[in-house]
């Protein structure tokens, strides 16, 4: 589904971010991307639909992500930020979640349609005419969500989807992430997640790919979590 290949990206003060990155993600995989702050993470996530563009090369299915095709891997690989605020911006959550729809010139029905099913998808089911700005921030991230599951892509990119959440809401979040069909890549410093509903982990550290295997090898190292910030 999604090969990155020698991905290096530097910032405009020169800092390398992610250096030299080559991983494959299968369709329907769910894979988390860990590390200390810092590692790369959000870097990394912030390729797969071209938002930023680096050295190297993202292949989505057969497709290369390049100007000329940023638009129709946009349409396959929906991404949600760390924070629902940049993401929510209207009046209503309607406005919100049609807004990709509208933008693509789907028609009216069918806009009711999918906004309706991906309300629902998130546990957020009427909440349409609601304010996002009076939402609770657990709300706030489940209809960010349903932003991108509006647009049916066929890979989830989310960066820290529990991070602030309080108990309830943090097991809301496992538990519809775990029942998602989509290739799912997270960015987390949850472990205790990753390890309930990721089989595969991608430990970062400095802008480079140190671990990519079985969570289970990985949470069990305790040398190798110690090393790269994961264990005090």
């Amino acid at each position: 589904m999604i090969n990155i290949n020698d991905l290096s990206y530097v910032y405009e003060d020169g800092r390398m971010a992610i250096e030299h990155i080559k991983l494959h993600f299968s369709c329907g995989e769910k894979v988390a991307l860990v590390g200390p702050n810092g590692a790369g993470k959000t870097t990394l996530l912030l390729h797969l639909n071209g938002i930023l563009c680096g050295q190297g090369s993202v292949r989505v299915g057969e497709e290369e992500l390049d100007d000329r095709r940023v638009k129709l891997i946009r349409a396959r690989v929906g991404l949600v930020f760390q924070s629902p605020d940049d993401q929510l911006f209207s009046a209503t959550v309607f406005d919100d979640v049609a807004y990709g729809l509208i933008y693509q010139g789907v028609d009216k029905e069918t806009i009711h349609e999918r906004v309706a099913r991906a309300l629902e998808a998130v546990g957020m089911p009427g909440s349409q005419n609601r304010s996002p700005y009076r939402l609770s921030l657990g709300e706030k991230k489940r209809v960010a969500l349903a932003t991108v599951l509006c647009m049916q892509p066929e890979v989830l990119a989310l960066d820290e989807p529990t991070a602030g959440l309080d108990p309830r809401g943090r097991r809301g979040i496992i538990n519809l992430l775990a029942g998602l069909d989509q290739t799912l890549l997270i960015a987390t410093h949850d472990l205790e997640m990753v390890r309930e509903i990721f089989p595969r982990v991608v430990i970062m550290d400095a802008g480079r790919v140190v671990y990519d295997g079985p969570t289970s090898t990985a949470l069990a190292d305790t040398e190798l979590l110690r090393a790269h910030g994961l264990l005090g």
